[in-house]
């Protein structure tokens, strides 16, 4: 008994009592994702007492397999948790608005989004403003103005700076929130450099924008129709 205490106690053999407590300990996890954190850890240590206490390669090769698969199987997790606690409103804009499946492009594109909540009366672009932000809509509202005049109104499924980012110019109008919203921001840059390198994501952003825009002028006609 003795000698185990003072094996268990011997600073030389830390790395190899370090890889067996985490072993151990990552079997009473009840989460897979603690057990393979844990489990990934056990084989660092591991590898540790290879390289610096006993230099056995054949042993540190097993270890760095070991833990190899484990960091895959780790990233694997973590990456469908990702997903699977994705937003209502996130699903709605990738799935239904971008119609974007893969879940690759999917985390992609969230990367470059902002989600924030906007109160009444908050301006979310003016008019003759140079590169206005690229704004989806998920809920709520906001008027348009042009030469301070109410020419139209937005809410859900609705882009905010699509055309500038078509055209280049400046925005053509302002908008000014009417009903508290729910907005994504989208790096307007970010977007650019993301479509070069995937051009697929770029067809699926213009199809939407185009729609988008279809919709609102023919929405804007039906509300001008009766003036006239």
């Amino acid at each position: 008994m003795q000698d185990i205490f003072r094996d268990l106690a011997d600073p030389d053999n830390l790395f190899a009592h370090l890889s067996y407590i985490f072993l151990i300990t990552s079997m009473m996890m009840r989460s897979l994702r603690d057990l393979r954190i844990l489990a990934l850890l056990s084989g660092l240590a591991a590898m540790a007492h290879f390289i610096f206490r006993t230099q056995d390669n054949a042993s540190l090769v097993c270890e760095g397999a070991f833990v190899a698969a484990n960091g895959i199987q780790l990233g694997l997790l973590l990456y469908r948790s990702r997903r699977g606690m994705m937003k209502n409103e996130e699903r709605e804009l990738l799935e239904n608005v971008l119609q974007v499946e893969e879940p690759a492009h999917q985390r992609r594109l969230l990367d470059l989004m902002t989600w924030k909540d906007v109160e009444v009366g908050e301006v979310l672009m003016t008019q003759g403003q140079k590169r206005p932000p690229l704004i989806y809509i998920a809920s709520g509202a906001a008027g348009i103005e042009s030469d301070g005049k109410l020419v139209g109104v937005c809410g859900p499924g609705d882009f905010l700076g699509e055309m500038s980012l078509i055209t280049g110019e400046g925005a053509s109008a302002t908008v000014k929130v009417t009903n508290g919203m729910r907005i994504a921001s989208v790096d307007r840059d970010a977007l650019m450099r993301l479509s070069e390198g995937l051009p697929e994501l770029a067809r699926a952003f213009d199809h939407a924008l185009n729609r988008g825009l279809a919709a609102k002028i023919l929405r804007m006609n039906k509300s001008a129709a009766p003036a006239s």
